[in-house]
């Protein structure tokens, strides 16, 4: 499955722990950039999994706009995989 991920400058730990499960992390981008607003997301994609702690407003209120336009999951948590892995799980 295919993962989008939005905030967060250091993924690698998610990254890895992500594949354990099976995902794959198609992209990711850090949410700080003014441009980050109009991202394009890919129908291609299986989950989008938002770093609150790490994206703006402007950006996380767009992805959620367009996940739900898409019909594509899409989880919130805070950078710590602890969040991350409960989310996943539950």
């Amino acid at each position: 499955m295919s993962v989008l991920i939005v905030g967060g400058d250091n993924i690698e730990m998610i990254n890895c722990n992500l594949c354990k499960y099976g995902y794959c992390v198609a992209k990711h981008i850090t949410g700080r950039k003014n441009k980050h607003k109009c991202i394009d997301i890919s129908k291609d994609i299986d989950l989008i999994l938002v770093l609150t702690d790490y994206v703006s407003h402007g950006v996380s209120n767009h992805v959620k706009k367009e996940s739900k336009r898409l019909g594509i999951k899409t989880i919130y948590s805070k950078r710590a995989w602890s969040s991350v892995e409960s989310l996943l799980m539950g």
